[in-house]
């Protein structure tokens, strides 16, 4: 057996690790580095994964093949500098992300050599190259990370005016003073609160304010995402006149608060319109309005665990999938919405009354529960439900991000 015949070996190894240890990265990165996910920001979830995958594969390739360490960071690694950078997340916190993951993958290099090198001199020649390699991996990238952080933490923080203004919104956000006449909106009427992204967010912003005749307010937020203030005493009954004028703009998605008053309000329509915003990244809707998704935006927080109630309140009608379940599931939502009358039930979804009632009957018999006696867990799941099926991937972690970053105050640290 020749060295690069061993190194070959613990590559292949260390490839079929890749899921097992991109987990183990982002549960050590959860626990170590628990500054980034205080943020709460679904552009770094959606960044994080493919960055620890990209770099795995890098090292793992370059074990097998020569052992050249790249001239640069990944593009998926730069992504989510970039992310951070906006998200005001500390170089400090980013370049220790990047020991930990470090530190689970040289685990696992020794793990492997210990099993499939059998003797101590092939063992020490394979992690002396093995070693040698990831120093030289981690010194390139690391380098690269730190150039496009400062380049991105720069561009991002010292935009003049909009700078001033996420300062002062910051603040107001805190409930720390501030000299809010710097911004030019009123905080003394009625606000509706609006996060956008897509491709064109911010014009939407203020197009939405225009067509209310509403004062605005709009600052950058994280990963080309804009947070708005739409500011009127008669905002409340314009929207209720003009609800279709909620449009969002090609390739743009909207995520609405509800319209609260004063500085409170400000404060109060902003977390409602993040909650939505946390259910607007998971679906495809355009327009998310959070009375429309306060209860999921409030059950958010692990998918496995949102998984496990789904499964464990709806049972064979949830995990088997059949037409006929979704129709007893269609007939329990509208149940649900006619307030448990099965004449309204009926009416409702085209049927006879015996229907609803046989319907009712074949789902309890289906769970072996009364609906009457679980309305609210049943109720709760079948919204949970949906949501799991109108969203992309199985990260177990994707729906704990819920927050879209102002980025920090570079005087006084973060929001």
């Amino acid at each position: 057996m020749t060295l690069e015949t061993d190194l070959r070996g613990l590559a292949e190894a260390l490839g079929a690790r890749i899921p097992t240890l991109v987990s183990a990265i982002e549960e050590a990165l959860a626990r170590e580095v628990p500054e980034i996910y205080a943020m709460d920001d679904p552009a770094l979830a959606e960044t994080e994964r493919p960055n620890i995958l990209s770099g795995l594969t890098s090292i793992v390739d370059g074990l097998a093949h020569g052992r050249r360490p790249p001239d640069r960071a990944a593009d998926a690694a730069l992504q989510e500098v970039r992310v951070m950078a906006q998200a005001g997340i500390d170089l400090h916190s980013l370049l220790r992300s990047y020991r930990v993951g470090q530190s689970v993958l040289w685990q696992a290099i020794v793990e492997e050599t210990l099993r499939l090198v059998d003797t101590d001199e092939r063992r020490m020649a394979v992690l002396n190259q093995a070693s040698d390699f990831h120093f030289a991996w981690n010194n390139r990238v690391t380098e690269s990370v730190i150039a496009a952080y400062q380049i991105e933490h720069d561009a991002y923080f010292l935009r003049n005016q909009d700078q001033k203004r996420r300062v002062v919104v910051s603040d107001i956000l805190r409930g720390v003073p501030a000299d809010v006449d710097q911004l030019g909106y009123s905080l003394n009427s009625a606000h509706l609160a609006v996060v956008a992204w897509g491709r064109s967010p911010e014009a939407n912003i203020r197009a939405l304010a225009a067509s209310f005749d509403a004062g605005q307010l709009v600052v950058s937020g994280t990963s080309g995402s804009f947070v708005g203030w739409l500011g009127s005493s008669a905002l409340k009954s314009a929207l209720e006149r003009q609800s279709h004028a909620v449009e969002a703009m090609p390739g743009t998605h909207l995520a609405l608060g509800e319209v609260e008053h004063g500085v409170e309000g400000f404060r109060l329509s902003y977390r409602q319109a993040r909650q939505a915003y946390r259910v607007g990244r998971l679906v495809a809707t355009q327009v998310v309005h959070y009375g429309d998704v306060a209860l999921e935006s409030l059950m958010l927080k692990d998918r496995q665990e949102v998984q496990d109630f789904v499964s464990r309140e709806l049972g064979p009608l949830r995990d088997e999938g059949s037409s006929r379940d979704e129709l007893l599931k269609s007939t329990l939502r509208a149940y649900f919405r006619a307030g448990l009358n099965a004449a309204t039930t009926a009416q409702a979804i085209d049927v006879h009354e015996r229907t609803v009632a046989y319907r009712l009957r074949s789902i309890e018999s289906r769970l072996g529960v009364s609906v009457a006696a679980r309305r609210d867990e049943l109720a709760a799941a079948l919204r949970l439900a949906d949501l799991l099926d109108r969203s992309p991937g199985d990260d177990r972690r994707d729906f704990s991000y819920k927050d879209v970053g102002l980025g920090p105050d570079p005087e006084i640290g973060m929001p």
